[in-house]
């Protein structure tokens, strides 16, 4: 079944709050999939001085942690 479909059809005959509810979900996941990705992180490695290196050792890091919170 097309999840769209899928969705469409588990939405109906919700209350509008509940329909809401979902939406902001979906925003606040949208939101957190862009939390701390490499290209978030470097918009602004323009404006950030660092040692040679140190900015890849960040990036490591940060791909680390999100690996683990999978």
């Amino acid at each position: 079944m097309d999840l769209i479909k899928e969705l469409s059809d588990k939405i109906k005959g919700l209350p509008e709050s509940d329909i809401r509810e979902v939406i902001e979900f979906l925003k606040s996941k949208k939101e957190r999939e862009k939390k701390g990705s490499p290209e978030v992180i470097l918009k602004h490695g323009g404006s950030w001085k660092f040692q040679k290196g140190k900015l890849d050792s960040i990036l490591k890091d940060v791909q680390k942690l999100r690996e683990i919170e999978k």
